[in-house]
């Protein structure tokens, strides 16, 4: 494999890194941070009672670790987007809530994503976007074995 081949795939992971830190910029959230924020106010409104976090599915969605989620609710409690307590329906599990600050911020990421994907399909196209998506599939997968391999 070319060394020129090996610096354009690093340079591409940078650039992607880039794509994510516009998508947060505007809203004082890592990415990992407003995709569970969303699916917290997504879920719970003023008048609803609190929800509880389908940490499992969170944990395949983003590939993280159950302390990283801890980890980003505690940072997402110290912003004030969230509020957490015992549940009073089942004292084992912890009830989370959006507060309004943490909903407008929700929403806020919201439109920004939804600009910024709009725009990137309308220019890159949906069969490009199904090809990159494909690959990057493909690519990850290959990773994930990499390192059960190397541990």
């Amino acid at each position: 494999m070319s060394s020129e081949l090996r610096e354009q795939f690093f340079t591409s992971i940078v650039h992607f890194r880039k794509l994510e830190s516009a998508l947060s910029s505007e809203c004082d959230m890592q990415m990992n941070e407003m995709v569970i924020l969303q699916s917290i106010a997504g879920t719970c409104c003023r008048e609803c009672p609190c929800m509880n976090l389908d940490v499992p599915k969170i944990q395949k969605k983003l590939n993280i670790s159950k302390p990283a989620i801890s980890y980003i609710l505690n940072t997402l409690e110290k912003k004030n987007y969230i509020t957490r307590e015992i549940d009073p329906r089942d004292r084992r599990k912890v009830s989370i809530r959006a507060t309004d600050k943490g909903r407008a911020a929700a929403e806020q990421s919201r439109k920004k994503y939804d600009e910024l994907w709009g725009e990137i399909l309308s220019r890159f196209g949906e069969d490009n976007m199904r090809q990159l998506l494909n690959l990057m599939h493909s690519l990850n997968d290959l990773y994930t074995s990499l390192g059960r391999e190397h541990n």
